[in-house]
């Protein structure tokens, strides 16, 4: 079965009692900037936002800084307080949060073969996501029940969380399926609200949400969890999926441009990016990014030929690809060059290396396949 009973076990917990590293860790700064820009939208200055939170206007433009849970609590603390006129701005945020926002992470889950295992994958990979509540999945009988727990969290700034993480998520669904996800039921233990404020739940999640509920949950029907994705590349999720732990392993050991070069490159298995594209999304010339690179002794070609060589390895020994579809996927002009450049990474060809790990080389008219070989 694609989805355990409980995907984070916390159905023997209360609420309050939720584990730390479950929602207390570093977060990517991409949600701060997500708040920020908010904040600005409404009319705030980027001051107002930033207030007692530690951060700076050069740190949430800084592609290589992280941000703790309590500054991104008090950024959603200052917004709160400053905009208390907008009942619906939890919601508003939650949907700014795209799949291309979680980088990687999202790129994984969207590769994924079936919803359900999208969410697995997601709920293993929890730090490389922005989320400050915590959730727990399970079956029953025909449906899937997500409980969302949000008592660990500030009284002032609790519901705030709980619908921009729910809209968040909503958000993600959309963009994976290509379509709304179809909710048996949206429960809510807040009481209910105004008119205007029930619309914008009704029209996020697609039906009149219940008030007054002993938990917040929703549910959807359990075939849904079967459901191919419309993006779906198993071999790719796979490879996404080894990628995040790494990730998750050494995100707080990342520095440098280099290192944010190095991440953007590995983000997008099938499609390498060049350097005009990479200096265009970090918001400065080539120019500048190969003059970064320089001050910290790396190159743009240096960072590509250690990713091309890393994916090349991974899509060798784990993917039914032959050696022209790697070369390009890595994005050679053809074959021929692209094993030259194994040759200089491994010191043999592609087949001896493929030989060694004991991968048959994919035939013209058969699928790879990996011969048991005893140690």
């Amino acid at each position: 079965m694609e989805l355990t009973n409980v995907m984070l076990s916390q159905s023997q917990m209360s609420s309050k009692t939720v584990p730390r590293q479950l929602w207390d860790f570093p977060r990517g700064m991409a949600t701060a900037r997500v708040l920020c820009q908010l904040g600005l939208d409404h009319g705030l200055g980027l001051d107002e936002v930033l207030r007692h939170s530690g951060l700076g206007q050069a740190q949430t433009e800084d592609l290589r800084s992280q941000l703790e849970a309590q500054q991104e609590i008090q950024l959603i603390r200052n917004l709160v307080n400053l905009l208390p006129q907008h009942p619906t701005l939890g919601i508003e945020a939650g949907c700014r949060y795209h799949v291309t926002t979680y980088g990687l992470w999202g790129y994984a889950v969207m590769a994924s073969p079936t919803l359900g295992m999208g969410i697995s994958m997601a709920s293993r990979m929890l730090n490389q996501t922005f989320s400050l509540t915590t959730n727990e999945v399970e079956q029953v009988g025909d449906q899937i029940m997500v409980t969302y727990h949000s008592d660990h969290l500030p009284a002032d700034v609790r519901q705030f969380i709980m619908d921009r993480d729910r809209a968040a998520v909503v958000t993600l669904q959309r963009e994976i399926l290509g379509r709304p996800l179809a909710y048996r039921a949206i429960l809510m233990r807040r009481p209910e609200p105004d008119a205007a404020v029930v619309e914008a739940y009704s029209e996020l999640f697609g039906v009149r949400p219940l008030f007054n509920q002993a938990q917040d949950r929703s549910l959807f029907a359990a075939a849904l969890m079967h459901e191919p994705l419309p993006q779906a590349d198993p071999h790719t999720a796979a490879l996404c999926e080894q990628m995040c732990k790494r990730l998750v392993d050494e995100r707080g050991a990342r520095t440098g441009v280099a290192a944010l070069v190095r991440d953007r490159l590995m983000r997008t298995p099938g499609h390498i990016p060049d350097m005009e594209e990479i200096s265009t999304e970090m918001g400065m010339t080539s120019r500048t990014l190969r003059r970064h690179l320089t001050a910290e002794g790396a190159s743009f070609r240096s960072l590509l030929e250690e990713v091309r060589s890393t994916l090349a390895e991974e899509l060798m020994t784990r993917a039914t690809l032959t050696h022209s579809e790697i070369a390009e996927r890595l994005g050679y002009a053809d074959v021929t060059t692209f094993i030259e450049a194994f040759r200089r990474w491994r010191g043999v060809p592609p087949s001896e290396f493929r030989k060694a790990q004991g991968v048959v080389r994919p035939g013209a008219g058969g699928p790879m396949r990996r011969r048991f070989i005893p140690r």
